[in-house]
């Protein structure tokens, strides 16, 4: 395991000459090369029940990706390869839907006492891809859409309400001004109305809110010109103001978006024609795809597929590494789990850095026990974090202290009882990925050696089940599980807020009574990281925030509801055909806009 501080690390597998050209949606970036036309299809091995499975009913990067062309918000995020060394927060972000990034130093966030507001400069001349105009009233109505309407009995079965809750009232002086009254000081403001679904449209939310009030229940009428037409709900359409307009969605099929010839970039883009989504089965085809010219782009493929990438001429591979991280959610619940010692054992039997060198073959790191300031987050990371090293003769003595005994005969044998006499028996649980699937033979196999039984065959499920609400049964959001494997992600770059709160504070604890809002999916309940974690949200200052984040990280690594494994990586290949394009960690197909066929 490595020692050192994770830092903005890129690797550039390059395998066919690429020509990239410079890309902002601020202006006009016309290039007279390039000929437009054409159509470049991209394949995800995720496919989701709901397009607002992208931040709004759910958390899943392959919906965000593939609505991404279509959804955009008042700031969306830059390539990782335009951002300066030493970046300021907002070096992070390009202005979409507004007109500049809003900071202390401009003047557009103003901070009173115990108060603030941040002032949106919006673009003109914008429209929604149905021709109705965008203005300040689509911003106003996407935060009354969050909270400001039904506050904590939003219809609509949210993933979270975290900062949108922060948020007062909303007031509109004109077209293309909104100005946001928090009625405290709420650091992560810049994560509130930006990305996909950033800024919701105001003209059909009011379809939705003449009804019951659930965009996933109530249809709306839809007349996209060369587009859409007809009546759905928002999860199966969407209507936004981006470079391409959705045209179709066939289940475990496809789905198409076409150029939005009206899109307010300029500059002759979008370029392409049509962007179409296939829907694999698994990373796997998506690479026998790549081989075949089948795809233009394969999503999210695996580290573990590198080898094979490298084989193949015409093909050019991107690994980024993330500000997120494989890990196993622990549910605190469990009557063995809620003992630390356990999860502390866990945690030291658990050969990491073995995981890292074979299965993801050296390209990523082992992150702290307490992971929530890495990569671009790295600028509140506590400089003395702590790093478990692998160590099970440290685990086996942890445990036989606390009255583990390991068991050489009867129900138990070969395994350990706890001080009470039980058989300590857990479930593993992870999606049918190839990858994970290999990683749970290795954490069965490590922590039988201290003797932690794992339950066997692993009963692993769709993506689809293991990350749906409480409402429909989901793995995490309902608990129902003892270890869970997957991956956890910042949701916005450079903002602990966005995956620690979230995902730690007792407030975000997902319930049927709360109508399965938040993302505390271990049930981490503690007095003292709730307070940090609330402090850090109140002021705008990284410096202020940092010593609150680092109070927050050394409780995390105390009280150890999860297992970080590895830091994440993306991994995303494409063929010759395709040129424009910038990886990012956050929305994958980003930048559409610039995507061309290379002549």
């Amino acid at each position: 395991m490595t020692g050192t501080s994770p830092r903005r690390w890129r690797l550039y597998a390059v395998t066919a000459t690429v020509l990239l050209v410079a890309c902002t949606p601020t202006g006009n970036n016309a290039n007279s090369s390039v000929k437009a036309g054409g159509k470049v299809t991209v394949a995800s091995w995720q496919e989701q029940d709901s397009l607002l499975a992208c931040n709004i009913t759910a958390a899943a990067s392959h919906a965000c990706a593939y609505i991404n062309p279509a959804m955009e918000g008042l700031l969306t995020v830059k390539a990782n390869q335009d951002i300066p060394r030493d970046p300021k927060l907002s070096d992070y972000w390009v202005p979409e839907l507004a007109t500049e990034v809003p900071t202390l130093e401009n003047g557009d966030v103003k901070v009173s006492g115990d108060k603030m507001d941040v002032t949106w400069k919006l673009r003109r001349s914008v429209k929604w891809h149905d021709g109705v105009a965008f203005t300040a009233k689509d911003v106003k109505a996407t935060f009354e859409f969050w909270w400001l309407k039904y506050r904590d009995k939003n219809p609509t079965p949210l993933v979270s309400t975290s900062g949108w809750d922060q948020a007062d009232s909303v007031d509109t002086p004109d077209d293309y001004t909104a100005t946001v009254h928090f009625k405290s000081v709420y650091a992560a403001y810049l994560t509130l109305g930006t990305g996909p679904y950033g800024i919701l449209p105001d003209h059909l939310l009011q379809q939705v809110w003449a009804k019951t009030g659930d965009i996933t229940h109530d249809k709306v009428t839809v007349n996209i010109p060369g587009g859409y037409n007809g009546s759905d709900t928002l999860d199966k359409v969407m209507v936004g103001t981006g470079p391409f307009v959705f045209k179709e969605w066939v289940t475990g099929d496809h789905l198409t978006l076409v150029r939005n010839p009206h899109w307010w970039g300029g500059g002759n883009r979008p370029y392409l024609n049509e962007i179409r989504v296939k829907f694999d089965a698994d990373a796997n085809t998506e690479l026998n795809e790549l081989r075949t010219n089948t795809i233009d782009m394969g999503l999210d493929l695996r580290p573990s597929l590198l080898p094979p990438l490298s084989r193949l001429s015409d093909v050019t591979t991107v690994t980024i590494l993330d500000s997120a991280t494989e890990h196993l959610d622990i549910n605190l619940h469990n009557t063995f789990l809620k003992d630390v010692t356990l999860r502390k054992a866990i945690l030291m039997a658990i050969d990491r850095q073995k995981i890292v060198d074979t299965l993801l073959l050296g390209r990523t790191v082992v992150p702290p026990d307490a992971w929530m300031c890495i990569q671009t987050g790295a600028w509140c990371l506590d400089p003395n974090a702590k790093h478990s090293q692998y160590d099970p003769k440290a685990a086996s003595d942890l445990l036989n202290n606390a009255g583990y005994k390991l068991q050489d005969s009867g129900p138990c044998k070969g395994f350990r009882t706890d001080p009470q006499g039980r058989c300590v028996q857990l479930h593993l649980i992870t999606t049918t990925l190839p990858l994970r699937e290999e990683q749970e033979v290795v954490i069965a196999s490590d922590l039988a050696g201290i003797g932690i039984q794992i339950i066997k065959p692993f009963a692993n499920v769709p993506a689809s089940r293991m990350f749906g609400s409480c409402t429909s049964g989901g793995v995490i959001y309902s608990h129902n599980f003892d270890l869970a494997m997957y991956t956890n992600n910042y949701s916005y770059p450079a903002e602990p807020d966005s995956i620690a709160y979230t995902a730690y504070h007792s407030s975000q604890i997902p319930t049927d009574a709360n109508g399965c809002v938040g993302q505390n999916t271990t049930f981490s309940s503690d007095p003292q990281l709730d307070q940090a974690l609330d402090q850090a949200r109140l002021s705008v200052k990284l410096s202020d925030r940092k010593d609150k984040y680092i109070v927050a990280q050394r409780r995390l690594a105390d009280l150890v509801p999860e297992i970080p494994l590895y830091q994440a990586v993306d991994v995303e290949a494409y063929n010759k055909k395709l040129a424009g394009y910038k990886g990012n960690e956050f929305w994958w197909m980003n930048q559409t806009a610039d995507w061309y066929i290379n002549q």
